[in-house]
């Protein structure tokens, strides 16, 4: 598997990634985050078959978690900055498999709008 941006492999990596820390995170703290784990690899998973929804839901997923993880950079926690990180990756690689699926679609249809 060769990690690439745009090809969504970097996504699914980083949600994998996040069902193992928020699995950790079950066995040493809060049931709450078992839910979210198993989000995790539901997403990973649907990432990796490019199923359009689940990036659309991971999209918004991963902004609002770094949306949050920069005000508890801001706070003082510095172990977010990994999460930040992460969360910039995947972003960053969904970003551009858009990119270049609305342009494979705009070169058929000659709509070049996004």
């Amino acid at each position: 598997m060769r990690l690439a941006f745009g090809t969504l492999k970097v996504t699914a990596t980083v949600l994998v990634i996040r069902a193992i820390l928020n699995g950790i995170s079950v066995s040493s703290g809060p049931l709450i985050y078992g839910p979210f784990a198993a989000l995790d690899l539901a997403l990973a998973y649907g990432v990796y078959v490019e199923n359009r929804n689940a990036v659309k839901v991971s999209l918004l997923y991963l902004g609002l978690d770094l949306f949050l993880a920069i005000f508890y950079l801001v706070a003082g926690v510095i172990p977010k900055g990994v999460v930040a990180l992460l969360d910039f990756l995947a972003i960053h690689d969904m970003v551009s498999y858009i990119e270049a699926v609305a342009g494979g679609d705009a070169g058929k249809t000659g709509d070049v709008s996004v």
